[in-house]
């Protein structure tokens, strides 16, 4: 999905659900109910157990009906392997350039 189209889509709905789950296999459920429900986006944090591949299985599973962030991303590692993954956007608490960048 194409940057501005996530973007507007975001803004149609004016929900973004930050899921922090117990593990990523919540993560499915947890989305289908969401977009039941009329939420497309989603920001998984990186406190949930094995966010990284859960992240995938979600942008894999739901492809464009659905947008898929990440969240309490500290490094650009971690933002770099997110999106790898398929996150759309990415939270930061903290201001790094190299997350940023």
């Amino acid at each position: 999905m194409k940057k501005d189209v996530g973007l507007q889509r975001l803004g149609e709905c004016g929900v973004v659900a930050v899921i922090r789950a117990q593990s990523a296999a919540q993560l499915q459920d947890i989305a289908k109910a969401l977009l039941d429900g009329g939420v497309v986006g989603i920001e998984v944090t990186m406190s949930t157990p094995g966010a990284i591949g859960g992240i995938e299985k979600l942008a894999n599973s739901f492809g464009d009906s659905l947008v898929v962030g990440v969240g309490t991303v500290l490094d650009a590692g971690t933002a770099a392997a997110a999106i790898q993954a398929g996150a759309q956007f990415v939270f930061s608490p903290v201001t790094d350039t190299r997350v940023i960048e």
